[in-house]
């Protein structure tokens, strides 16, 4: 009998994962377990995960322990990195395959290559909308833009069809521990969200909801290219992001049912403009795998350009930028929000990024850094991907895109309505 282990990392689901299909397929019997690395969940300084975003893996995985236990089965919860953990459980349990997705982001790749020096380790490709053997070039041949990216891949357009969660699983029924609580791991719970569309709930079951609410019940799908730089509300974007980021859905699932609401519907600009942002995350996720390290050094992938001079009080302007205390009164409401939530709308981020690396003067990666800790939905390959496009040193043609702050507020902010929101928590303390 073969016993194997297969390890949920940013792929929280049982559908759509072609990994755990690969583990079914060569196991007699399957252990599934879930690690609590230590290079996330126990680093402080800096911090790499906060309260909001460890409140929604958690939920993440009690929904997927859940579907675990509804097949007769267990969801195992490790302690340590993956190198670390896995390995002496193999051998405890007696399990001689391992399984894991095969990952983008350089910090991941470098824990499976460790990993499958020690273990008999199968990893599959599954994290992006175009898998990357679907692509119509090398990756060494990633082009440099976007747009370049975008005319080449949409010319062969080829997305896979998506995987049903399975009937049966053979499984040990045994857990080794319980998933552990906030305060266990080391957080207090976060602090109540202003409005209730910043209540992210982990897990499949609300990642689904959130996608037929906002696009079969609500059809906001059809007005989305239009709404897609609002700063606040429930549904001028799909807020899909922290589901996707941490696999509860796929991207390829969201994928097929735009297609399928296409297909009963209509196809306008903003059903493609959704698709059009799920290849922005891909061409993020290839160019992180192609440079590997280079996107988290501060030149990024042109080092032949010039270093970043940061100013003598760096340190003290960095503080006052992530806790809210600029000269800026709209940047402060974005970092409220942030701190408060553990979410910020696409332009948002876009425009508070500017201002750290253009008004600032300050390293981006400081920033980057701060959106790892802080997002709900942070993915290292799109959060460092997108910090570099702004900063100069990443895949934008331009040398740097410097926001004018004001005339940001005027076009997404007219009426103060936002700024007056946030203002108000400016008091407000930081939450873990």
């Amino acid at each position: 009998m073969v016993l194997g282990v297969y390890c949920f990392r940013n792929d929280l689901r049982l559908h759509d994962n072609p990994a755990l299909q690969l583990a079914r397929e060569e196991c007699d019997q399957l252990l599934l377990v879930y690690a609590f690395e230590d290079r996330l969940w126990r680093t402080k300084k800096p911090k790499r995960i906060s309260a909001h975003r460890a409140r929604f893996t958690l939920d993440s995985l009690k929904c997927l322990e859940k579907k675990i236990i509804k097949l007769g089965g267990a969801l195992h919860f490790l302690h340590g990195n993956i190198e670390s953990s896995i390995p002496p459980f193999m051998e405890q349990v007696g399990a001689t395959l391992c399984f894991v997705s095969d990952e983008n982001a350089w910090e991941e790749k470098e824990a499976e290559d460790e990993l499958s020096r020690m273990v008999n380790l199968r990893t599959i490709y599954s994290k992006t909308l175009l898998h990357l053997d679907d692509l119509p070039f090398d990756l060494e041949a990633l082009p440099e833009t976007f747009s370049n990216f975008r005319k080449l891949v949409e010319k062969q357009w080829i997305v896979r069809s998506s995987l049903e969660t399975p009937d049966t699983l053979d499984l040990s029924p045994n857990p080794v521990s319980k998933l552990p609580n906030l305060r266990e791991l080391g957080f207090n719970n976060p602090p109540a969200p202003p409005s209730d569309y910043y209540r992210f709930e982990g897990g499949t079951i609300a990642g689904r909801k959130r996608v037929e609410r906002w696009i079969w019940e609500e059809n906001c799908i059809l007005n989305y290219k239009n709404t897609r730089n609002q700063l606040q509300g429930a549904d001028f974007s799909s807020r899909l992001s922290p589901w996707i980021s941490n696999g509860c859905l796929s991207p390829r699932e969201i994928y097929w049912e735009i297609k399928k609401f296409e297909s009963h519907f209509e196809a306008n600009e903003s059903t493609y403009w959704l698709n059009f942002e799920l290849l922005w995350r891909d061409f993020f996720h290839f160019s992180a795998r192609l440079h590997g390290p280079k996107i988290f050094k501060s030149r990024g992938i042109h080092p032949e350009r010039p270093p970043i001079t940061e100013p003598q009080n760096a340190g003290s302007l960095f503080s006052q930028w992530k806790d809210g205390r600029t000269n800026d009164l709209f940047i402060n409401a974005m970092m409220h929000e942030l701190r408060k939530t553990g979410w910020m709308s696409n332009r948002a981020r876009q425009i508070s990024a500017s201002y750290l690396i253009n008004d600032l003067g300050l390293d981006w990666r400081k920033g980057a850094q701060w959106f790892e800790e802080q997002l709900i939905d942070y993915d290292p390959c799109s959060n460092y991907g997108n910090w570099l496009y702004l900063s100069g040193y990443g895949n934008d043609p331009r040398k740097k895109r410097h926001f004018n702050v004001a005339k940001q507020a005027e076009l997404y902010d007219p009426e103060g309505n936002y700024l007056r929101d946030w203002v108000r928590v400016q008091n407000s303390p930081i939450s873990n």
